[in-house]
């Protein structure tokens, strides 16, 4: 199976300069755990976890200085199964899903899970 088949898509992202209490807005409404951070022209430069933004308490904080700027990524053709070993091997819960250098969605542990847990 392909990370494709299962990734989520379109992708909600914010940027480094958005405050906490828009995307702790954001996160609720869209029912998501995990935003990519993207620079104007779509680069990626990090991500942001619900367990991230639990840890502030200032909600007039940046993303930027909550922000994971270790990004793990994989292909969408790539399998699910070495995902699953990237986020073993990096104990993150979060894979952004890129394409042609431009984010196209994202995969967390809980969608791999889902997977194995159907075979």
């Amino acid at each position: 199976m392909r990370i494709e088949e299962i990734m989520s898509s379109p992708v909600t992202v914010t940027s480094r300069n958005n405050k906490v209490f828009h995307l702790k807005d954001l996160i609720t409404r869209k029912n998501i755990n995990a935003v990519p951070v993207l620079e104007e022209d779509g680069t990626i430069t990090g991500i942001i976890s619900t367990s991230d933004v639990a840890k502030c308490h200032d909600e007039n904080e940046i993303v930027q200085n909550l922000m994971s700027d270790r990004v793990h990524i994989v292909l969408k053709n790539n399998r699910v199964q070495d995902a699953a070993g990237i986020m073993v091997k990096h104990n993150v819960h979060h894979l952004v899903v890129m394409e042609d250098g431009q984010v196209v969605g994202i995969v967390s542990s809980m969608d791999i899970m889902k997977v194995y847990a159907e075979n």
